[in-house]
């Protein structure tokens, strides 16, 4: 357990490798108002803090840089909030009270302006409309080859998909298809649809009772993938490579490939009901391991949330952009009301 002193000399070099991307040493410590102690009583608690795990030493340098335990221990016990974000949180309200622009025009010029603030990646994820559960199912015939895919949620909202018989398919198929899935698919998350799909599909009474072949399933999951469909808003990537941290060319290129990948917005979106900061190595790729997101959701009503993402370095402001980000999930709602 550490002491209240050893608490402050690691809240104050996280804070000041934070801003100055240099390993911190005694003498740049005690020149700080709150660390009223000696050059000797310093050094030797950040010795403490180094064999504890929270410190590190860079290079041949004598001084140090926060862990990723250093940085996780301040952002759960340290973190306070910048006074000065209350002026970026101001220019956030001055971009949701322009009524002339429309939904995504305020979405985009949301991410583009806290991504100019903070220099990193921001990301604003659309609805999770896919996890909404199944209540009922059903296909409206409107010609021979075309039907409407209609699906109820458990919130009430109703979601449409045009959708096209398959060659050599009869409608009447279709419909008798559908109603033996009707009773599995009841209480199913839209997110998980693909999977009872295949699942049922290879159930005997299914191949029995219908000449049911592969490209009908895969024309079924093509269907219901409009319903899966995440709206994104990104931007921010140029800002942070240019981050020291991000300067090698291959560290770029798997962040890149690591953010285009569509399974990460997934991913973000399961974050469930809080802020979460993953830091380095608690993030699910590895290609992110040299980054910190900061993920939030914000609630559209009880069945329906998006998701705010920062992606930055691990020397991340916290101070900054953890308000930031409280601040949007609170006032993104607004937008859609």
């Amino acid at each position: 357990m550490l002491s209240d002193r050893q608490k402050l000399i690691l809240k104050a070099i996280v804070e000041e490798y934070v801003d100055t991307n240099e390993p911190v040493g005694s003498k740049a410590l005690t020149n700080k108002p709150y660390l009223d102690f000696s050059s000797a009583t310093i050094r030797y608690d950040m010795q403490k803090l180094e064999e504890l795990g929270y410190l590190e030493k860079l290079h041949t340098s004598s001084g140090r840089a926060p862990s990723e335990l250093g940085y996780r221990f301040y952002v759960d016990n340290l973190l306070t909030r910048d006074v000065a974000v209350k002026n970026v949180l101001k220019g956030i309200d001055d971009i949701l009270n322009n009524k002339l622009d429309t939904k995504e025009a305020i979405l985009q010029n949301l991410i583009n302006y806290v991504s100019d603030v903070t220099g990193y990646y921001v990301a604003i994820l659309g609805s999770s409309a896919c996890y909404s559960r199944v209540k009922k199912m059903e296909i409206v015939p409107l010609t021979d080859k075309d039907a409407l895919l209609l699906i109820v949620t458990n919130s009430g909202v109703v979601r449409s998909q045009r959708i096209n018989v398959p060659n050599n398919f009869k409608m009447e198929d279709l419909l008798r298809i559908m109603n033996m899935f009707d009773v599995a698919m009841y209480d199913q998350s839209i997110y998980e649809i693909r999977d009872v799909l295949s699942k049922e599909a290879m159930k005997p009474r299914i191949r029995e009772m219908v000449d049911f072949r592969d490209d009908i399933l895969n024309f079924m999951i093509k269907g219901f993938a409009s319903f899966l469909n995440t709206e994104c808003y990104q931007t921010g990537l140029a800002k942070l490579f240019r981050q020291p941290e991000f300067q090698d060319y291959q560290v770029m290129q798997r962040i890149v490939k690591a953010l285009d990948d569509s399974r990460l917005n997934e991913y973000m979106l399961k974050k469930g009901q809080a802020l979460h900061i993953h830091i380095g190595h608690e993030n699910e790729k590895a290609e992110l391991y040299d980054c910190s997101i900061i993920t939030i959701p914000y609630f559209l009503d009880e069945n329906e949330y998006g998701t705010i993402a920062l992606v930055g370095p691990k020397r991340m402001n916290y101070r900054q952009t953890v308000p930031i980000m409280e601040y949007l999930a609170k006032s993104l709602p607004n937008i859609y009301k």
